[in-house]
């Protein structure tokens, strides 16, 4: 399989054979198809290169035990930090640890609060969809992200539903054996310093079934929550050296840098081969707008030369002559259709037939009208000139109009274009006459 086949698309590839000779066209395709190898090899090259320090600086970070959290300043919310506490014993489990902000006006508690009565019960269920068939073990958050809260929760069945959220289940059948659901009223406490909310809600428990208690997790959160608290106004939240008797150390599961800088390495790659087809594309549209524009010119010119009494070889050739004497050694007004044309003529000096030659031009263009453009001029090569002036008037007048409605539609397509900056010049307008009113108002 060629490489061009893998890294250039049917799309760009059939955009490049309309631009470019057919010879011509696969081999640009073959150098456009390895030098797209090349450069997503380059790129991914040098994003590997550049990634082995972080790499090895990122799992420096992650295996450096650390003993601190900064909090945010006030006002950029909770930060929330994964890590991974390992004990002495080769015990270890992934936390997630919330570092609060340092402080909270009471305006903004007692708004916070009542947020809060949204998401609270929504977030206890947990696995449970409604509160009215609660099956699994609830959910008692300790913090819910994005409020300072600290929560504790309490029922008036504690022998069934414990502080924790979960539900003895032994309990719950001996009192319910039929299932009917028991009826337990939560209360939820949130605490923020000396504010203290008491909030109130009901579930029905009905038969589930039991969750496994993570102990050590929980020990953990424990321990953090309640380092935390003693650190609460300061820049540092320190964390716990040891748990239950155990040395515990954390580690930030949250460096991943070097692999962010590997993937940064190879969507930059694929931009540019898609940039790359965009021009590509690009190119190809303008080239089809431009031989649309052009059709009516090279009809115009050869119903002229036609009618002056020339054949159809040496009208070709005059018009390709008068083209190239336009275009002179800049190439500045090089014209798509022209160079078809320049094309099919040495093709004729090559010892093409002139028919071939014509039906190649055609092709190239893929184009109506071009396609019905050469069967005019073949018809001339073949029958000769009898009734053939007046159908290149005919066509010549209809291409013109056709032309005239392009413009008009253009001019149409551009007026909706400037509709708005024409607004945001309105608004412009607006502020610099009623600004100063404003101000003077207020004065």
């Amino acid at each position: 399989m060629r490489l061009s086949g893998i890294t250039v698309s049917k799309k760009t590839e059939m955009y490049m054979r309309q631009l470019y000779e057919k010879n011509e066209a696969d081999k640009k395709i073959r150098i456009l198809g390895r030098k797209r190898i090349c450069l997503f090899i380059s790129f991914v090259l040098v994003s590997a290169i550049i990634s082995i320090p972080v790499f090895v600086a990122d799992e420096k970070e992650r295996t450096q035990p650390i003993t601190q959290l900064h909090r945010n300043e006030y006002g950029k919310g909770t930060g929330i930090r994964t890590l991974r506490a390992v004990s002495d014993d080769g015990y270890e489990h992934n936390i997630t640890v919330d570092v609060e902000e340092r402080r909270y006006t009471d305006d903004e508690i007692r708004q916070m609060s009542e947020q809060l009565d949204n998401v609270i019960w929504e977030t206890i269920l947990a696995d449970n969809t409604d509160p009215e068939n609660v099956m699994y073990d609830l959910d008692f958050k300790d913090h819910i992200d994005g409020y300072p809260f600290s929560i504790t929760y309490k029922s008036d069945r504690p022998l069934i539903l414990g502080s924790r959220g979960t539900i003895d289940a032994k309990r719950l059948k001996k009192e319910d054996p039929d299932d009917e659901g028991v009826e337990v009223c939560i209360c939820a406490t949130a605490k923020y310093k000396d504010y203290s909310e008491d909030k109130y809600s009901y579930v029905v428990l009905h038969e589930r079934k039991k969750g496994v208690a993570d102990d050590f997790m929980n020990s953990i959160n424990d321990s953090v929550e309640e380092f935390g608290k003693l650190t609460e106004t300061e820049d540092i939240l320190e964390l716990p050296q040891s748990v239950n008797g155990h040395r515990i150390r954390f580690y930030d599961t949250s460096v991943n840098r070097g692999w962010m800088l590997l993937v940064t390495g190879v969507v930059a790659a694929l931009l540019v081969m898609a940039a790359k087809d965009r021009k590509i594309k690009d190119e190809a549209l303008g080239r089809k707008k431009q031989m649309e524009y052009d059709h009516p010119n090279i009809l115009n010119q050869y119903t002229l030369y036609y009618t002056a009494g020339m054949n159809p070889r040496s009208i070709w050739y005059a018009m390709c002559k008068r083209y190239e004497e336009s275009i002179g050694i800049s190439h500045k007004n090089k014209r798509y259709a022209y160079d078809e044309m320049l094309s099919a003529r040495n093709k004729m000096e090559e010892g093409c037939s002139e028919l071939a030659a014509y039906d190649g031009f055609a092709a190239r263009c893929d184009d109506i009208r071009y396609r019905s453009f050469i069967s005019f001029v073949k018809q001339a090569v073949v029958k000769g000139n009898e009734g053939l002036s007046e159908i290149l008037y005919s066509e010549m007048d209809k291409a013109m109009r056709e032309k005239n409605n392009r413009v008009k539609k253009q001019a149409s397509e551009a007026e909706t274009k400037l509709l708005l900056p024409m607004f945001m010049m309105l608004i412009v307008v607006l502020v610099i006459v009623m600004l100063p009113a404003f101000i003077g108002l207020k004065n």
